[in-house]
């Protein structure tokens, strides 16, 4: 029996009811692979023993937000810094884009290892450029020296895989 409003008796449409967006995309999941650092201060590195400029380590990295002018992210990861000890860390960034394959901005990360800070952790901002060259993305971050946080500057070079295409 069909009432006034077009539904059974029973009260039940038959109407099909469209599914949320999801708020997780896999598209937007990278996994970077860490990677290789460099020390301008290569006296002072040797001195205090921060010289390993062999740095493996794994993030997940995902894409919050992309448009034509930048894209917000959140990685969390971690890898062997320079003074060999596990660093790890959680950061919100942004990065503005400068044609159809750079971007450059930074991010808010909270950071902890035995190298920085005295082993206490710590926020700071990471100043981040990347090159997009489609299969991967190429990285390169700096480390200011910056009082007792970071004592001697280092760039840090890693790639992205876009993990979350593959996946699909």
């Amino acid at each position: 029996m069909v009432g006034a409003a077009g539904t059974e008796a029973t009260g039940i449409s038959s109407k099909q009811v469209e599914p949320a967006d999801s708020w997780f995309h896999l598209e937007a999941l990278d996994l970077n692979v860490y990677g290789l650092s460099y020390h301008p201060d290569r006296e002072a590195v040797h001195q205090q023993g921060l010289d390993n400029q062999v740095n493996p380590g794994l993030a997940l990295h995902y894409q919050l937000a992309d448009d034509k002018r930048g894209a917000t992210f959140v990685e969390v990861g971690a890898y062997r810094d320079s003074g060999s000890n596990l660093a790890k860390f959680v950061g919100l960034g942004y990065q503005f884009k400068f044609g159809e394959r750079w971007r450059i901005g930074g991010a808010l990360a909270a950071m902890d290892s035995e190298t920085y800070n005295h082993g206490v952790a710590f926020v700071g901002m990471i100043p981040l450029v990347t090159y997009d060259a489609g299969p991967i993305k190429l990285n390169a971050v700096y480390f200011p020296k910056f009082a007792n946080y970071n004592e001697i500057a280092a760039f840090g070079f890693y790639i992205s895989l876009p993990v979350g295409r593959w996946l699909q």
